[in-house]
């Protein structure tokens, strides 16, 4: 595995305040007309489909081997449209402008985690405990005060480590850990 190198210039998460790996501005507005900014977080995304593929990509040196670029591309393609949808837009193809808001569009935390990690509930029925536990804290940092921000922050990286840790392991190819 290579090491992902993180840019100094980056902000840091808004929901744990990890370092950033990815951070753009969407193609698109929200509803209200205000960008929309993605954020890819090791802690954080690490479990979602299209963000643990692009994060993988970075960590076996993709982001250093003009061979993958295409690879990188897509996957690239594929998790902005992940990260779109978190926020109420369908992006179908590859035309920015086929994007669409669905107002009606809410988001089932339990269902998008089966949908993200199928199969694994029942292998690892403490991960949906340490899920709530994380999205919880999550909730809470918008109200919390500077010093509760450092420790919450911290609790969500503890959790997010404890949640990818065995995902990272049970979805691993054959042959690929990080030993």
């Amino acid at each position: 595995m290579h090491r992902i190198q993180i840019s100094d210039r980056m902000p840091q998460c808004s929901q744990c305040g990890s370092d950033l790996v990815v951070s753009v501005v969407a193609p698109k507005n929200d509803t209200a007309g205000r960008p929309i900014h993605l954020q890819l977080c090791m802690a954080c995304d690490g479990e979602k489909p299209a963000a643990g593929a692009l994060l993988f990509w970075f960590a076996s040196g993709g982001g250093h081997d003009m061979e993958r670029s295409e690879e990188g591309a897509r996957l690239l393609m594929r998790w902005t449209k992940e990260a779109m949808a978190e926020y109420g837009w369908y992006w179908r193809g590859t035309d920015v402008d086929a994007a669409v808001s669905v107002p009606s569009l809410s988001h089932d935390e339990a269902a998008a985690r089966d949908l993200m990690n199928p199969g694994t509930t029942g292998g690892f029925p403490e991960l949906g405990q340490l899920q709530q536990e994380r999205d919880a804290l999550r909730a809470q940092l918008a109200s919390a005060d500077s010093e509760q921000r450092g420790r919450l922050r911290q609790r969500i990286r503890e959790l997010g480590a404890a949640i990818a840790g065995p995902l990272a392991t049970e979805s691993a190819p054959d042959g690929c850990t990080d030993s």
